[in-house]
């Protein structure tokens, strides 16, 4: 792991201890995982357009998990509108 990747999630980590009130129910593992698993999607799908087979490829996950992944954290494709989210 780089050390500008290591120094962020560090101070990510910091953050969130210094603010238990953002835990709620859950714990920081959680809390910190699901955070950076987001933004990594999220990341990785505006680098392939929306497109979800390539991005899957470059996540190393199966694309079906990737789209799983995509409604656990209601992720908006780049190619997509809101309005088409809402219905």
């Amino acid at each position: 792991m780089s050390s500008k990747l290591s120094s962020f999630i560090g101070e990510l980590v910091r953050e969130a201890i210094n603010h238990p009130e953002l835990f709620n129910s859950k714990n920081l593992h959680s809390l910190i995982m699901e955070g950076v698993e987001k933004v990594l999607i999220e990341k990785t799908l505006e680098y392939t357009k929306g497109n979800k087979r390539k991005a899957a490829q470059i996540l190393g996950i199966n694309r079906n998990t990737l789209s799983n992944k995509i409604k656990k954290y209601e992720i908006v494709l780049p190619n997509e509108s809101n309005d088409s989210r809402r219905t």
